[in-house]
């Protein structure tokens, strides 16, 4: 049943009616070839029918009139320009803005369709938004004309496919440049006591969101369990997400790890201030990944001293100048990066800075970076300063947390955006 006004949509599309199928806004370089898809029913004329665009606070800057019929296919593709080879209406204003908004399907004044993508401030799309592409790929509904009421669940990012099918994907590795994500592993670690103390950073528990996000955007998401992480544990996976880890890794862990990024894979590091060792063993998580400050515990074996050393392997490194006292803090985009599409700020909720000895600082505030990345032979790695920013507040023993960081700013857009860009999605 059609919805009027400005109310999120709550309903699925009325039987008969079509829905945008894919959309396809930002081309490499400047935009050219960009399109939106309907899928309807063959032989439904779109006399009547036309397509709002909304910025991100909600404003709609741009109305497309739609005429002709939808051909034996199914699809109805209306093009920017005349690049696109399965047009069938083509119109300058399918060239949406890029990074995050929304587009609705009308019938007059009714409200047949609508997909939010990014993290628009004003959603007028079906339920929770869905990713934001990067240049080169586009938005799809998998498998075609899926329609759960969520565009976060409906849509993938994957290769654009006018006029066709969707559901593919490029495939790719760590320096893949964009497309789907179907099938491509992500793993959190769970080796290195990270739900340790007032800790829960599982896929289970206080990342519980973060991993449906992710599973959203088309991956396979689990845990490694266990003590250690191998080469054997890390086989088939695209990424590795290390959520402030508790206890250090081995010679061998290091060399498992540092092996997958040079071979492709991307390593998400995810730290926390000083004195934040959860689990009363002497280590808290900046000397995890960058390895023993030579205090605490007194004696610490050459085989876990190093730890990590992601400054001395990925150049990245967890600032020792933190501590608990550390204000909560805002961070903002330093530079442009396709990780930073649709993300305006994130919060640092008591984190440390990362030092960038190599690669690239995106976001930071009051001079010091909080979110880095590097790559590292064919592989990505990234690091961010606070483990509270992708936390729910949903425990893996059931009890409900007092902070729901997860929604808020563009936290979850840029925890989903740091991973696609670590498996080449981005």
């Amino acid at each position: 049943m059609p919805l009027t006004g400005d109310a999120r949509l709550s309903t699925l599309a009325a039987a008969g009616e079509p829905v945008i199928n894919e959309l396809f806004y930002d081309s490499a370089g400047t935009d050219v070839g960009t399109f939106i898809e309907l899928r309807g029913p063959a032989g439904l004329s779109l006399s009547g029918y036309t397509l709002a665009a909304f910025d991100t606070a909600g404003t709609q800057y741009r109305t497309i009139t739609l005429s002709g019929t939808i051909p034996a296919s199914g699809y109805f593709v209306v093009a920017q320009d005349t690049t696109v080879a399965s047009r069938n209406l083509v119109n300058a204003g399918a060239d949406l803005n890029n990074g995050a908004g929304s587009v609705r399907l009308l019938k007059g004044t009714g409200i047949v369709d609508g997909v939010a993508y990014g993290s628009p401030t004003s959603n007028k799309g079906e339920g929770t938004s869905a990713a934001t592409t990067g240049a080169g790929s586009a938005l799809a509904r998998v498998p075609d004309g899926s329609d759960t009421n969520a565009n976060s669940v409906d849509f993938k990012v994957q290769l654009s496919t006018p006029g066709a099918a969707n559901g593919g994907g490029t495939g790719g590795g760590g320096t893949g440049g964009g497309g789907g994500a179907t099938g491509k592993k992500v793993l959190f670690d769970l080796t290195k006591a990270e739900d340790a103390g007032n800790a829960d950073w599982r896929i289970d528990g206080a990342y519980s969101d973060y991993a449906s996000a992710l599973r959203g955007l088309g991956y396979t998401v689990s845990s490694v369990t266990g003590t250690s992480i191998t080469s054997t544990s890390l086989s088939g996976a695209s990424v590795l997400v290390i959520p402030e880890p508790q206890n250090p890794f081995s010679d061998a862990e290091r060399a498992a790890i540092q092996s997958f990024v040079q071979n492709g894979g991307g390593v998400f590091m995810i730290t926390d201030h000083r004195a934040s060792d959860r689990n009363n063993n002497g280590w808290d998580s900046p000397e995890v990944f960058g390895g023993w400050d030579g205090s605490t515990p007194a004696s610490v074996s050459s085989a876990l001293q190093a730890s990590l050393n992601s400054d001395a392997i990925f150049g990245l490194n967890a600032s020792f100048n933190s501590s608990f006292s550390d204000p909560v803090l805002t961070a903002t985009p330093v530079t442009t990066h396709p990780i930073l599409n649709g993300v305006s700020s994130a919060g640092v909720y008591v984190g440390t800075s990362v030092d960038v000895l190599a690669g690239t600082a995106l976001m930071g505030t009051g001079g010091k970076t909080y979110l880095a990345v590097n790559s590292v032979g064919s592989g990505r790695v990234a690091m961010w300063g606070d483990s509270s920013t992708f936390g729910d507040n949903t425990y893996s023993d059931g009890s409900t947390g007092t902070y729901n960081n997860w929604p808020n700013l563009s936290n979850a857009a840029m925890g989903k955006n740091v991973v696609r860009w670590l498996a080449g999605d981005l």
